[in-house]
């Protein structure tokens, strides 16, 4: 993982990118968020959430970790997407393009910010039966 480089469109128009770049793991842990977000959501209020992973403007945030959509408005700056403690992630327009990191990270870390993100979801997970 070496130092981030933003392509043309997210250096000219985008966000602030973060320093590194980012293992393709982290995607992966970062869907399966996403994946369980959706299910919670879905199973709580019987309809879709607006994804805070993808170009929506949608919005998530707990007591672990906050996660955030694209934003559009030149007038506000948004220092990242994606927060863990102090591991933030940054991406253009959506999850998976453009994306760069505060910090390095190991794989038993992200591990460990997995096992913490999906716990918290489940937290908010209403009882159905």
């Amino acid at each position: 993982m070496g130092l981030y480089e933003p392509e043309l469109g997210q250096a000219i128009w985008g966000q602030s990118s973060q320093q590194y770049e980012t293992p393709e793991l982290l995607k992966a842990v970062l869907n399966a968020i996403r994946d369980e977000l959706e299910r919670v959501y879905w199973n709580n209020n019987q309809k879709e959430i607006k994804d805070p992973f993808s170009n929506t403007g949608g919005k998530y945030e707990n007591n672990t970790f906050r996660v955030e959509a694209y934003n559009w408005n030149d007038d506000e700056e948004q220092e990242y997407n994606f927060k863990w403690q102090d591991f933030k992630v940054s991406w253009y327009k959506h999850m998976g393009r453009g994306m760069s990191m505060n910090r390095k990270i190991s794989p038993d870390e992200l591990n460990e910010m997995l096992q913490h993100c999906l716990k918290s979801i489940q937290s908010e997970e209403k009882e159905l039966f």
